[in-house]
């Protein structure tokens, strides 16, 4: 028989491991629904919930996203949606992260807007006793610092690709500047680029070379003049060898209507845009219009959807252009991409781009060579282009996704 000591002992292991399984149970599963996140470092540091891996298995759907500020840095907007027993509790957040930032520094400002976007459902558990409440006060700056910017964020990039084999080698050398000014009612952007590549094959003893560049700058002056409206100019040059161009610019003003205001576009946008703009174009070879040189005016209209929400999302872009000279010579261009959640665990993305092609202008007179063709030298005329993508993915098992294990 067992002592009344023994059953004791039992009774309180019992109770022990009952009150663990209580507090376990109790626990809120949630699911971070985030493309730009740490998602390792999340269930790292936020561990007094269950991760799950699917968010129809969550209570509280975490759906993040981000936008870049002025300054550089970016803004995370985090939408906390309850479900189940959680049900209506909904809530926003936002989390801004400086350029000057670490990646360190941005996932753990983003971890504690988390954890605090987190305690209204943690206290409607028993877990509320677990929580403790810290206030570090800073002191508030009374007066705004100066910037020494003025709103101007600069950025320079370069890099070289070399590969090399015996029968053949490749050079890929790029470098560009960035300068953009953005605030409340202004967004100004310029942007010199440069791009060239050489590729060289052995044939018969004897290199076969064949040289593309690409060099130009993009700039743009945008004005906010409402909470739908703006009104834009914008400025490109270019010289690509590729498409026969030694030089080209478009000088071009442009106008948007948002269908929705600008500030509540964040998860979802829907906009027109149309521009009409005057070009010049200087060609490395005769056209097969027997143009050296030419002079055109051009419009082009343009629809763009993007929605971001819990069950998928989905982009969409529809634009038309035409050249006034001559109505014929067009363009349709239609780009998009959908992802949707069907049920849990499986997704399904598509994506497609489609160009009606009627306006290839600088197309050098003459037949291409086999040589131009096989490298790539020289742009081949066509009527469309196309390109189609599709995939799914499923998941199953344990539906917690708590554990992190970064061993090999």
């Amino acid at each position: 028989m067992l002592s009344q000591e023994t059953l004791t002992d039992i009774n309180i292991e019992e109770e022990i491991e009952v009150n663990e399984i209580n507090v376990l149970q109790d626990r809120v599963s949630v699911f971070v629904d985030c493309n730009s996140c740490d998602g390792s470092f999340i269930r790292q540091q936020i561990d007094f919930v269950n991760h799950v891996r699917d968010p129809q298995l969550a209570e509280i759907h975490i759906f993040i996203t981000s936008q870049g500020t002025a300054s550089g840095g970016e803004t995370f907007t985090l939408s906390f949606i309850g479900q189940e027993r959680f049900k209506e509790m909904n809530t926003t957040l936002t989390y801004t992260s400086i350029q000057t930032n670490t990646r360190e520094e941005e996932r753990i400002g983003l971890n504690k807007i988390i954890k605090l976007g987190l305690v209204p459902y943690i206290v409607k558990t028993s877990l509320v006793n677990s929580i403790d409440v810290e206030f570090n006060a800073q002191p508030v700056e009374s007066r705004p610092q100066n910037d020494a910017w003025n709103n101007w964020i600069f950025e320079v990039y370069g890099g070289v690709n070399f590969d090399k084999e015996t029968s053949r080698g490749s050079l890929d050398i790029r470098y560009g500047f960035y300068a953009d000014y953005v605030t409340e009612t202004w967004r100004i952007g310029m942007r010199p680029f440069f791009n060239y590549n050489q590729e060289t094959y052995v044939k018969d003893g004897e290199d076969v070379r064949s040289i593309l560049h690409r060099d130009g700058f993009d700039g743009k002056v945008v004005r906010s003049i409402s909470n739908h409206w703006s009104l834009g100019a914008f400025l490109d040059i270019d010289s690509n060898s590729f498409e026969n161009l030694d030089l080209e610019y478009r000088i071009a003003p442009a106008i948007e209507y948002s269908l929705l205001p600008y500030k509540v576009a964040l998860r979802k946008e829907y906009t027109i845009a149309y521009s009409v703009g005057y070009l010049y174009r200087d060609y490395i070879e005769e056209t097969i219009f027997g143009q050296l040189d030419e002079t055109l005016y051009n419009q082009s209209l343009k629809f763009e959807v993007r929605v971001l929400q819990p069950w998928g999302s989905v982009r969409a872009g529809l634009e038309g252009s035409n050249y006034f000279h001559d109505f014929s010579k067009n363009r349709i261009s239609f780009e998009g991409n959908l992802s949707i959640r069907v049920f849990k665990g499986l997704s399904f993305n598509f994506s497609s781009d489609y160009d009606y092609v009627q306006d290839q202008l600088s197309l050098p007179r003459g037949d291409a060579s086999l040589e131009e063709v096989l490298l790539g030298q020289r742009q081949l005329a066509t009527s469309y282009g196309l390109s189609l993508s599709a995939g799914f993915s499923y998941s199953f098992g344990s539906i917690y996704n708590n554990v992190v294990n970064t061993r090999l």
